[in-house]
């Protein structure tokens, strides 16, 4: 079976899951493709886990990496357009999104064990990320949804990075803020490097849990105040204000520096290009901007960065996000709403969305590309659903 087959047939990425079969499939193929002599050893397994800015933060990491002639291979997910932006590679001369040749042959090799075939959609990802990376000397290893279940906690890191721990997926990793902590941080192995959080829980949770575990745990702090970081200070915060990055991707820029300290490596801002992942509040156009967020603190940081803006909303959301929580968060900055449709099974239900529009007194019609004007500002935003139909229609105009 070819990948596209073979990923067509498991269905939902996040189906419900057997917690012990990635171990059980793990232990037996780990031998027979050399895993066990490969990671942490030759290549150094990079681990990053949370809520929000694991993309970003991961992908800053990579290019860093990249600057020092390292073959790193940075696995992400969910992809917009094709499976392969998943595997992002940097080796050589060559940086970007793995050869789908060399992708199928590796699922070639991966298909040909038949204990993997048993795997979900999103182990199989996983276990295709540890086959391409046996050459690399960096993994860059993102998270799904959860932490301690996560099918990429199959193996232990010699770096784990907590982005921003909040309120997303509470049907599978619970319900309040301590239960998702709690879900994310018993991941945790290596040395612990935690991100600003917005809550002092989070914070506490990770200390007692690295404690537990005799792991070190290094807290965030401002990087002015970083005595390890203050001579690059500078040459960061021009990076930052050439490319205006938001506060959230300056946070997850200086998170990358953080590990990069570790190997004994700074980046270069002088040759830094600007980040390379779709999406995250991508400057799409002059007038428009892309972000993949769906939660409530995504909405929070993209208002801090559009304040005192106003602009269109081109939206739609999973069924299962606090819909009228988020737009609330982005009252301040919406003109108004266009509901971009979008047919998918978690896919809020027009009138629904509709409902909540009305109650908030929100102005809102069907988007329509054609529409666009260049005299208006446009944040879309809402689900990787939503920035790959926009782009879709984009390009196809």
């Amino acid at each position: 079976m070819s990948l596209k087959d073979v990923l067509l047939s498991k269905g939902a990425e996040y189906a419900p899951f057997d917690v012990m079969r990635v171990h059980r499939i793990y232990k037996h193929i780990a031998p027979l493709l050399g895993f066990e002599t490969i990671f942490n050893k030759k290549c150094k397994v990079i681990h990053i886990m949370g809520t929000n800015g694991k993309g970003s933060t991961g992908r800053f990491l990579t290019m860093g990496l990249a600057q020092h002639k390292k073959r790193v291979l940075h696995f992400s997910s969910p992809h917009i357009f094709s499976f392969n932006e998943r595997f992002f590679v940097c080796r050589e001369d060559y940086c970007g999104d793995i050869d789908e040749n060399e992708l199928e042959l590796a699922h070639k090799i991966l298909w040909g064990i038949e204990s993997v075939r048993e795997a979900s959609y999103f182990e199989y990802a996983t276990f295709l990320a540890l086959l391409l990376a046996r050459d690399c000397e960096y993994l860059v290893l993102e998270a799904g949804v959860g932490g301690e279940y996560d099918s990429t906690s199959v193996i232990s890191a010699d770096i784990s990075v907590f982005t921003l721990i909040g309120l997303d997926h509470k049907d599978m990793l619970g319900e309040s803020l301590g239960e998702i902590a709690l879900t994310k941080l018993k991941a945790m192995s290596g040395r612990v490097i935690l991100a600003r959080q917005n809550h002092k829980e989070v914070e506490n949770l990770a200390l007692n849990l690295a404690t537990q575990k005799g792991l070190e745990c290094e807290l965030w702090q401002d990087i002015h105040a970083d005595k390890r970081l203050r001579d690059e200070a500078q040459d960061f915060t021009e990076y930052c204000q050439r490319y205006t990055l938001p506060s959230f991707l300056r946070e997850n820029l200086h998170n990358a520096m953080r590990v990069m300290w570790h190997y004994g490596m700074n980046f270069d801002f002088n040759s830094l290009p600007i980040l390379c992942l779709r999406g995250r509040c991508e400057r799409f156009k002059s007038n428009i901007v892309l972000d993949v967020g769906h939660n409530l603190d995504g909405a929070k940081v993209l208002c801090e960065y559009l304040s005192g803006k106003q602009v269109i909303l081109v939206y739609n959301s999973y069924a299962d996000k606090d819909i009228e929580a988020i737009l609330r968060e982005l009252l301040p900055i919406i003109k108004k709403v266009l509901i971009l449709y979008a047919e998918r099974t978690r896919i809020c239900p027009r009138e629904k969305l509709v409902h909540i529009l009305q109650t908030l007194g929100v102005e809102y019609e069907d988007f329509e590309l054609r529409k666009i004007n260049d005299e208006e500002q446009y944040l879309v935003f809402g689900s990787f659903s939503v920035v790959e139909l926009f782009l879709q229609q984009y390009k196809g105009m």
